[in-house]
């Protein structure tokens, strides 16, 4: 996984967290949500370099958080 791809990740939660606060709820997102998580597990498998492994599983743990508020939001979760 290359920086910038990382650097979008990181930024993707935030955006996520400001449309929470408006009250914005929209289903692509959790979409999306679901796509970088897979990611995250797969990169964070992969990595060789501890500090790396420690901030793909921070930033997976931080994207199921706003997955399960999502859900919530829409009526996903049973």
């Amino acid at each position: 996984m290359d920086e910038p791809e990382i650097q979008r990740i990181v930024t993707f939660p935030n955006d996520i967290q400001e449309d929470l606060c408006e009250g914005e709820v929209f289903p692509m997102q959790l979409t999306e949500l679901y796509r970088v998580i897979r990611l995250l597990m797969d990169e964070t498998f992969e990595a060789q370099d501890q500090d790396l492994k420690v901030l793909l599983a921070s930033l997976e743990y931080r994207a199921r958080q706003y997955k399960q508020t999502l859900e919530e939001g829409l009526g996903a979760r049973n």
